[in-house]
């Protein structure tokens, strides 16, 4: 199965959105901040990444989300807020985008999806 990354500060819905995802199959790597997702990066291939855009460090989910589609081009990219709203030109070409609140399985769902291609 094919591995995503998730990235979120907000510890419980990190761990929620890591169990959803180990339960419909995917391996998972999980952090709290972009400049750790970096490394994760630097050690291993993702296939998949989901990303809040605020997040502490350097990054932010965007930068992230950016660096992500330079390198692996083929990964499918979810970024999630609760406040911030991007416009299209912020994120890779094919990124979802999901307002926090949203459900996991939705998220599970998105992630099945750009998995199948």
């Amino acid at each position: 199965m094919r591995t995503v990354l998730v990235v979120e500060d907000e510890v419980l819905i990190r761990l929620t959105l890591v169990d959803a995802l180990q339960e419909a199959g995917f391996d998972v790597v999980d952090t709290g901040s972009a400049d750790d997702a970096v490394e994760i990066m630097n050690e291993q291939t993702i296939h998949l990444l989901f990303t809040d855009i605020q997040l502490p460090g350097k990054l932010t989910g965007i930068d992230l989300a950016q660096r992500v589609a330079e390198r692996f081009p083929d990964v499918g990219i979810i970024v999630a807020s609760g406040r911030i709203q991007p416009t299209g030109t912020d994120l890779p070409p094919g990124t979802k985008f999901f307002s926090k609140p949203f459900r996991f399985d939705q998220i599970t769902a998105c992630f099945k999806a750009m998995n199948s291609r």
